[in-house]
């Protein structure tokens, strides 16, 4: 491996840890910031938008361990759009696999049976969630939250 590499590889390993640290609210204050500044700033920050931050962050750095300062550029957008993507409104990994049309079915039975979600508008979201696991509860499920098989079939549901 020659001195180059090594360089660039630690340099991405250090903003990687550097980027997540700060976007979690673990780093250190400068002398020159007060802990009133870090509070407002740290509070003010939504998950999402941490996720954002974190996928912009690592996107520029690994762009620019890849194509210079072009690739910064480039890996900053496409890590930005898929940290903000990639997550739900509390700033977790998204996991949710299912359909747009089997979100809508499930959102349309669980309003159906009284368990306000909101719109139906095929979106995944912390009401559909919540209506989800309220609906698993009173069915016997497990409250995963989720729509598993198991769900999509006590609402009658196709997914």
């Amino acid at each position: 491996m020659n001195m180059n590499h090594a360089v660039r590889c630690t340099t991405f390993s250090l903003a990687l840890v550097l980027s997540t640290s700060y976007a979690a609210g673990d780093a250190t204050t400068s002398s020159n910031e007060t802990s009133s500044t870090k509070a407002q700033s740290s509070e003010s920050m939504t998950g999402k938008q941490k996720a954002t931050a974190i996928g912009a962050t690592t996107g520029a750095v690994a762009g620019a361990v890849v194509g210079g300062p072009v690739g910064a550029v480039v890996g900053a957008g496409i890590g930005g759009v898929v940290g903000h993507q990639g997550t739900e409104a509390n700033g977790h990994v998204s996991t949710s696999h299912t359909t747009d049309s089997t979100v809508r079915s499930a959102q349309a039975a669980l309003n159906d049976q009284g368990y306000d979600v909101g719109p139906v508008d095929g979106r995944w979201g912390p009401n559909t969630q919540n209506a989800v696991r309220r609906f698993q509860a009173k069915s016997g499920l497990t409250e995963s939250g989720r729509l598993d098989r198991s769900t999509l079939g006590a609402l009658g549901v196709n997914g």
